[in-house]
């Protein structure tokens, strides 16, 4: 399977997770693209807020493949600010889901 199939399917099973920002304001970034470059550059070792928005512009060619990016990849704060205020249950829940999905016979 291919890796842009399977950030498809991450893709699917992160929209379970609600976006904790007020609907009515300056939201420049899809929680989505937040959330698959952030598991994206954890997956890859990063360690920190600074370092996924580093892994997100050294790979944004690549991230604009499947991703909608309408600002560009969002910068350390815009991390932060999601990974503390994200429902850790509803997250767990998607991720889990989509894990147990990834296990299946034929990945699904």
């Amino acid at each position: 399977m291919e890796i842009e199939e399977e950030i498809e399917r991450m893709k699917a099973s992160l929209m379970g997770v609600e976006d904790p920002r007020r609907q009515r304001g300056n939201i420049q970034h899809k929680l989505l693209d937040i959330l698959v470059i952030e598991l994206c550059s954890i997956t890859a070792r990063g360690e920190g807020f600074d370092e996924m928005e580093d892994f997100g512009r050294a790979t944004e060619k690549w991230f604009r493949r499947f991703l909608e990016l309408p600002n560009g990849i969002p910068d350390e704060d815009a991390f932060r600010r999601i990974f503390e205020r994200v429902n850790p249950t509803q997250l767990l829940n998607c991720l889990q889901q989509w894990l147990i999905e990834k296990s299946l016979p034929g990945g699904r």
